[in-house]
């Protein structure tokens, strides 16, 4: 047991005081500015008419476009875009949840025979940007954006949008 003690505390000893040649340095990365992040948060709001919707082939959603002429070159090579949706704004229960964001939904409505139906869904929200714009998409789980007498549309959605650099 004497022994084993021994051994194992030389063994911590040498290990302790293994010393070798430096390797190769790190890459060198980017300061910012005085070592803060850079960043602007916009408001954006989208309402029925913005929304557009697209009938690609099985892929329906509404898409609402924005210019956006403070994603440069630059930001968008090295910087971040987030895209937040804001619920119940204006109110002391108003929430932000950053996108892509799914919510599960059930909403009534009368049917052709004037008959109460629920519909139960999950709505999904995302976003892409590119170079001077952002797209927020909006498409629900059953793709079902028109029944024979009423025209579903997005509600009114309000965004933040939060560029850093």
């Amino acid at each position: 047991m004497k022994k084993t003690l021994s051994i194992l505390i030389l063994a911590m000893g040498v290990l302790a005081s293994c010393t070798g040649p430096q390797g190769p340095a790190g890459r060198d990365g980017r300061d910012g500015k005085d070592g803060l992040v850079n960043y602007k948060i916009l408001d954006l709001s989208a309402s029925g008419n913005q929304w557009q919707l697209s009938t690609l082939a099985d892929n329906n959603f509404f898409q609402a476009s924005f210019d956006m002429p403070e994603i440069t070159k630059d930001i968008y090579d090295n910087g971040l875009v987030q895209v937040y949706r804001e619920y119940d704004t204006g109110t002391a229960n108003a929430v932000q949840l950053l996108l892509p964001n799914t919510r599960h939904k059930e909403e009534s409505f009368i049917d052709d025979n004037g008959e109460t139906q629920w519909a139960y869904y999950s709505e999904t929200t995302d976003y892409e940007y590119g170079v001077g714009k952002l797209n927020v998409f909006y498409t629900c789980s059953d793709f079902i954006y028109e029944y024979s007498t009423v025209k579903i549309v997005p509600e009114d959605m309000h965004f933040r949008v939060v560029i850093m650099w």
